[in-house]
């Protein structure tokens, strides 16, 4: 092993706080129904895992991961560790990860219809692409301290090392520069993606990095994925394409003091690193172009509050606007603008997309569905809003739509199909009842997007070509006929809206998300915006166009005149994406990565449910006062089985013990079962001295169910766990007492209920949630605990305060406490065990301030809020006849950090001031109390 330096400070804070896992909240436990049958491509490379049908998304992405781990012009390093990959192919989110603990990576293969955002690639080509990059990365990073983690504690001990010494930036950003160099388009070659740091520096935003690094929830920051690409391309371009691989390798080893990526940068660039990201963002100031907007007047004022997006505007009269709003401060809505003032129509159910369209007083869009049991199962249901009543429905159920349009005559509404087996289809739907009348065939392996009826024969749609050109097509519907408006090119574009046989829509010809039209009988085309940070959601009505304009404030509403600037386009088939930047190590920023026929074919074999249920992949130490844990973690790929082996040592009782909890979810029920041997157990009983080992065993099973719809999050969980506890008498008095054994059963549901949050958010507006629990035992002694608790969240005087009403009741038998207290106590007072006792808490929660401040890349302050509260608790006698009360009222201070840019942690101090004596006189009425308040858990467990 190389030699390494490494701060011990550093390090043994890493060790012993073990902070946190880097993806493992990705996965989704038993998310797949039994059914589900598997199928494997088994190479020395890969493990890709799929469902039955999806053979040829499966041998494509087996042949990109081939390529990629032979390349070698980027490469960080020659490490290759085999990784399993799973296809999921049930989800209607497009997305991926890879994870440590296990390591793996999930592909969502429904691809996203936003052709701005993810481009207009094969879907799995661009995952592919991104996700093994992450890969890459993994099986690379793993050297000096980050081996030594990696030894010590397994993958998540490797993941919380990496995950402290590289930052996220560079592992999004390395990702998409991957990307974007390894095809004809990729994230660095979209302006949407470019743009948004571009609007910062053009309208004057002047972000100190450690804000840049952790956002805001006042302001506009763009995400790490830009922050990143920028920077690795600009260390690629300026410094060679070996740069990172050292960086990575230097800082993945500790090599240098507290901040080993920094110290890694300098050595490496010559430069500190506030130096390397200062002349990064001027490199890219310098060479980009600004152009000077023309004719464009803002509909409504900007807000300077909070960020406010303002989204698909449609012309509905010479005076009303038809738009969606987005903010900060408030769930996303629906609204009408007349007569100057905006005015909320309704509240959108939860959505995947903001796409949604708008004809004679009707609103069509895509809402999310989850499925009730399986988490990678959902769908994707369109609704139908009536703007004079507010009235919607639900035209269609467990679909899988999305982007629809209503028909000039609202009889028909035309949706993009995706299914699970991947194909792509436009149909056409009933708008009275969401039936089926037609499905248009999709002769060209196409990917529809955005369709938007021209008549009640005839629409326009973007249409993705199988090698990710895009161009605008019309579909005739009397005859199924499919010609091209525009022509195919790797330009994205979308969102076509038709006016008086023009087609209006957003495209990316010219570096810039614009606005352009073409005339349905010349084809000619003409370019009505140029300049500033993108374009979209074009609508057109007689003479003029409204579109949102993207600016460092959010989507903005413009209205222009259609013939103020625009002039003709010419566009050459074919024509790649201009470069906003060059790309690092292309030439001339082409590549023919992509194009490279991908002939090798790969076996195919059964993927049985049960293999390596028993995948331990990581242990480590865990302290809570006064138990010592050392426990081996494990989950199978499909996560199907949770696997916990322990070691305990109880430092009061002086006692050792073994344990094994196991949890399957792969059945319509979670079940679960746990024992644990606990030895050499001693107690004084009669002057006389009790040993023993004592067994307790534990199985259950618990249904939780999503029952999401509408604009509301609804969860329900219930089950039943069976203890059984066995004491062995050992020891020289083992003959002088009894054997003891003792059963009991615990019962529990839950129910919880709330709508979206928005950013600034601390509660939902709207929430409840409610939680049961019966223990009692079954055998030997008589004994119980009740416990019910919930909670009610209710908004504030403003959109950003929330009020939050809390009970708790909890009642046991008299005769003998079997189970321990489960009731915290009203704030200040110290906790009681009583047979019966209750407690109710008003509290008032609100934001003091959004400071966006950090120092020395170490802690950032997101928000500081304060919550004011009244606490009473009663606590009875045993013969339920006699109560105290314990009241107190106080404040409470929290702090939102994030911790080195990336770990959020909340923590605060709390001032309570007692209204009653306490129950021992040990506090008095009018004493003030004050408290450090700590998160809950640091260590995810």
């Amino acid at each position: 092993m190389r030699p390494f330096k490494i701060s011990l400070l550093y390090f043994l804070f890493l060790v012993s706080n073990f902070l946190f896992s880097l993806t493992s909240s990705a996965q989704e436990f038993g998310g797949n129904p039994p059914s589900h049958k598997w199928k494997q491509i088994n190479t020395d490379t890969v493990r890709v895992i799929f469902p039955y049908g999806q053979e040829a998304r499966a041998q494509r992405a087996a042949s990109f991961i081939h390529a990629m781990a032979r390349d070698s012009v980027s490469a960080l390093g020659k490490k290759l560790f085999k990784v399993d990959v799973v296809l999921q192919n049930q989800t209607t989110i497009s997305n991926g990860y890879v994870g440590l603990g296990p390591f793996r990576s999930e592909f969502y293969l429904t691809p996203s219809l936003n052709n701005f955002e993810l481009g207009s690639l094969n879907w799995v080509d661009a995952l592919t692409i991104h996700e093994y990059r992450h890969v890459q990365q993994f099986n690379n990073f793993r050297n000096g301290a980050s081996k030594l983690m990696h030894t010590l504690f397994g993958e998540e001990g490797l993941a919380v090392a990496i995950n402290a010494s590289i930052p996220d930036w560079f592992y999004e950003g390395d990702a998409v520069y991957n990307e974007t160099r390894l095809s004809l388009q990729g994230r660095g070659r979209l302006p949407f993606f470019l743009n948004q740091y571009q609007v910062l520096w053009n309208e004057g935003k002047k972000y100190s990095w450690m804000k840049l690094r952790n956002g805001s929830l006042k302001d506009f920051v763009p995400s790490h994925y830009p922050l990143g690409y920028l920077l690795v391309n600009y260390g690629r371009s300026k410094y060679g394409p070996s740069f990172w691989s050292k960086v990575t390798n230097d800082a993945s080893a500790f090599k240098g003091l507290f901040y080993p990526f920094q110290k890694a940068i300098k050595t490496h660039a010559g430069v500190d690193y506030k130096t390397f990201t200062r002349e990064a963002f001027d490199y890219y100031k310098e060479i980009q172009a600004t152009v000077p907007e023309q004719g464009q007047v803002n509909v409504l004022p900007v807000n300077k509050r909070y960020l406010q997006n303002d989204l698909f505007p449609y012309q509905a009269g010479d005076d009303s606007l038809i738009f969606l709003r987005t903010t900060y401060r408030h769930r996303p809505a629906f609204y009408v603008h007349q007569r100057g003032l905006p005015k909320k129509v309704r509240t959108r159910d939860i959505s995947l997309d903001d796409q949604f369209s708008y004809r004679n007083g009707k609103i069509v869009y895509a809402a999310y569905q989850p499925a009730v049991r399986w988490g990678w199962r959902d769908y994707s249901e369109l609704r139908l809003l009536d703007i004079e009543t507010g009235k919607q429905k639900v035209l269609t159920k467990k679909s899988k739509y999305f982007t629809p349009d209503i028909s000039p005559d609202g009889a028909t509404v035309v949706a993009v199909q995706m299914t699970a087996e991947g194909t792509n289809a436009l149909h056409l739907l009933s708008a009275s009842d969401g039936k089926l009348t037609r499905e248009l065939p999709n002769t060209g392996q196409y990917v529809f997007t955005d369709p938007k009826f021209i008549n009640d024969d005839q629409l326009v749609t973007a249409v993705r070509l199988p090698d990710g050109r895009m161009a605008l097509g019309r579909f005739t519907l009397s005859s199924g006929d499919l010609d091209w408006v525009t022509p195919p090119t790797y330009s994205v574009i979308g969102y076509p809206q038709v006016n008086n046989n023009q087609v209006y829509f957003t495209a990316s010809y010219q570096g810039n998300d614009d606005v352009f039209s073409v005339s349905l009988d010349s084809k000619e085309l003409r370019i009505i915006t140029q300049g500033g940070g993108g374009y979209y959601f074009v609508n057109a009505r007689e003479d003029s166009v409204v579109y949102s304009r993207f600016t460092a404030e959010g989507y903005q509403l413009v209205k222009q005149a259609v013939e103020k600037g625009s002039k003709p386009f010419y566009l050459m088939e074919d024509q790649l994406p201009l470069l906003r930047f060059p790309v690092g190590g292309t030439l001339d920023g082409r590549t023919g990565f992509l194009q490279e026929t991908l002939a090798t074919r790969f076996s195919e074999t059964k993927y049985k449910q049960a293999t390596r249920l028993l995948n331990f992949h990581s242990w480590r130490p865990y302290y809570e006062d006064p138990e010592f844990r050392f426990s081996l973690y494990g989950n199978n790929v499909l996560n199907t089985l949770e696997s916990e082996w322990y070691y305990l040592y109880n430092q009061n009782e002086k006692t050792h013990a073994l344990g094994i909890t196991e949890t399957f979810g792969g059945w319509f029920p979670y079940l679960s079962v746990g024992t644990q041997l606990t030895f050499a157990r001693q107690d004084s009983v009669n002057s006389q001295l009790r040993q023993w080992n004592q067994l307790d065993t534990r199985i259950g099973f618990n249904i939780p169910l999503n029952l999401t719809r509408g604009r509301f999050f609804n969860f329900l969980n219930f089950g039943t766990n069976y203890f059984l506890r066995n004491e062995f008498n050992t020891g020289p008095n083992k003959n002088n007492f009894t054997t003891n054994s003792f059963t009991y059963l615990q019962h529990f549901i839950s129910w919880s209920q709330q709508v979206q949050q928005a950013r600034q958010h601390i509660f939902p507006r709207f929430g409840y949630n409610a939680q049961v629990q019966h223990r009692h035992a079954v055998t030997k002694f008589e004994g119980y605990q009740f416990l019910a608790n919930g909670n009610i969240y209710l908004p504030g005087l403003l959109q950003n305060h929330s009020i939050v009403l809390s009970g708790i009741f909890q009642q046991r038998d008299t005769s003998r406490a079997l189970f321990a207290n489960r009731l915290a106590g009203a704030r200040g007072f110290t906790d009681y065990y009583f047979s019966r006792m209750w407690k109710i808490s008003v509290n008032y929660h609100l934001p003091l301030l959004l400071p966006d401040w950090g120092v020395g890349n170490i802690v950032y302050i997101q928000r500081i809020r304060g919550n004011g509260f009244y606490d009473l608790q009663r606590v009875f006698s045993n013969n339920k006849l006699l109560s105290r009360d314990l009241r107190s009222v106080g404040a409470e201070f929290f702090f939102d950090t994030k911790w080195w840019n990336q770990y959020e942690l909340t923590f605060g101090f709390r001032i309570n001031h007692l209204l009653d004596d306490d129950l021992f006189l040990q506090r008095r009425a009018g004493d003030n109390w004050f408290e450090i308040i700590l998160p809950v858990a640091i260590i995810p467990r």
